[in-house]
């Protein structure tokens, strides 16, 4: 077996698989995938229980792995393409690769997910993947409820299955899930919202500070978005939790 071209295919070969990530139908989409690669991961596990520098042996798979993504990178032209490419491979490691190797339940696999992740991070600048496993990503569709955006939707007499929810929530489970800084900002969002939302419904402007955070951060996050810029989504998606804690907590 070509370990690296197996790899290499984890990532190349599964695009279509985006469109089961979903809560109906990922957990069985990375039960199958999982199993598509059983015999890779024993020769991986194999690959490295004879090595003699069993570190090399890990850190020359993740420098081929990413150093073939770079190379079809690079043979993009526009930035849009370079960053749609970029966005749909995050997201393949971040739901599939990472938290398949991990769940292998060798040790090998475990140290070659991160080794994949500094690799990855380190050819492409700006990117900061971190391994997940399958239940902390699973976990992210039992948080429905984007509190805030819903109450301001609300008062705006848009419905709970408006543009600007169904985006953000797709922003949320597809990107911010997928990096550790970006659940830290998940998991701040869920500790405060409902009792954010909670003391902005007892102020007697409440539609008028809806409205302002409208304004001031949800448009803005939603056309971020739209343009692609999702890091900047995230700082503004950030500044917004930190402002209403500040405001209201």
């Amino acid at each position: 077996m070509d370990i690296n071209s197996e790899l290499s295919g984890m990532l190349f070969n599964n695009m279509p698989l985006m469109k089961q990530f979903n809560k109906d139908t990922y957990k069985d989409a990375f039960k199958d995938y999982s199993e598509k690669y059983g015999s890779l991961f024993s020769a991986i596990d194999e690959g490295y229980s004879s090595s003699d520098d069993k570190k090399a042996f890990i850190t020359g798979l993740a420098a081929d792995f990413a150093g073939r993504a770079k190379e079809e990178s690079d043979k993009l032209k526009k930035r849009s393409e370079k960053e749609h490419f970029l966005l749909d491979n995050n997201m393949v490691l971040t739901v599939y690769v990472f938290p398949a190797l991990v769940n292998a339940g060798r040790e090998s696999c475990k140290e070659l997910a991160q080794a994949l992740a500094d690799a990855w991070n380190d050819a492409f600048k700006g990117t900061r993947l971190s391994v997940g496993t399958f239940e902390e990503i699973d976990g992210g569709f039992k948080r429905k409820l984007c509190y805030i955006t819903t109450a301001v939707c609300r008062s705006l007499d848009k419905d709970d299955d408006c543009y600007e929810l169904k985006t953000l929530r797709d922003y949320r489970d597809h990107y911010l899930l997928g990096s550790e800084d970006g659940r830290d900002v998940v998991d701040t969002y869920y500790n405060i919202a409902p009792t954010i939302v909670n003391r902005i419904n007892k102020t007697e402007d409440a539609a008028s500070i809806y409205r302002t955070i409208f304004s001031s951060y949800i448009n803005p996050c939603i056309t971020l978005i739209e343009s692609g810029e999702y890091e900047e989504c995230k700082k503004l998606y950030s500044d917004m939790v930190t402002a209403l804690k500040d405001r209201y907590m």
